[in-house]
């Protein structure tokens, strides 16, 4: 049995970032993890990431917005390079050329948006964790089957860390190399929902 504590936060946002970072570090190295996966938009949170995990052996790999999506800051980039911290780009893991219907049909609803939605009732961060977990395993940044911690956020910032077991995004619902929900680290009580 583990027994662990959980941090959960009143409110979603960016005012949760360094605890959210902090329980996150504390639980990777109780559990001698490899591999921390951050999502961060600008840089700004994969940098606090980084620098929190400097010295403690546990690789680093921020993944940002798809191209175009958002603006990664290039003194942020510079620094996570400093710092031993891998930044990658990707498509989203649950945003496939099937989503775009919905733009053009009403009412249309994808699987992917089933599963997005059914994440999000935990936490935007959730959903996004999930994500960024496949979006670094995809490009061969964390190897599949690992224990790794993610962190997330809901707009910016991080509000929710959770260790899951990394898949391919085609891997997903695979009964032994499928995605699984080990713990949740820390997550937001209130919710926000786009």
């Amino acid at each position: 049995m583990v027994k662990r504590e959980v941090y959960y936060f009143e409110d979603f946002g960016k005012h949760n970032t360094e605890q959210t970072i902090e329980a996150a570090k504390k639980v990777a190295l109780s559990l001698d993890l490899k591999y921390v996966v951050v999502a961060s938009a600008s840089g700004v949170t994969g940098v606090k990431t980084a620098e929190a995990f400097k010295g403690t052996g546990v690789k680093v790999v921020v993944v940002t917005e798809y191209a175009g999506m958002a603006e990664f800051r290039e003194e942020n980039r510079r620094k996570l390079k400093e710092l031993d911290a891998e930044v990658i780009t990707s498509t989203h893991s649950f945003l496939t050329p099937a989503e775009s219907m919905s733009k053009l049909y009403s009412g249309y609803c994808s699987e992917n948006t089933i599963i997005k939605s059914v994440l999000r009732r935990f936490s935007q961060g959730v959903k996004v964790a999930a994500e960024i977990m496949m979006m670094a395993t995809d490009v061969g940044a964390i190897p599949p089957g690992e224990d790794v911690v993610s962190i997330a956020g809901t707009g910016s910032g991080a509000d929710t860390a959770i260790v899951v077991k990394s898949c391919h995004s085609d891997d997903f619902f695979h009964k032994e190399k499928g995605i699984e929900f080990r713990e949740i680290i820390a997550m937001p009580r209130k919710k926000k929902f786009w």
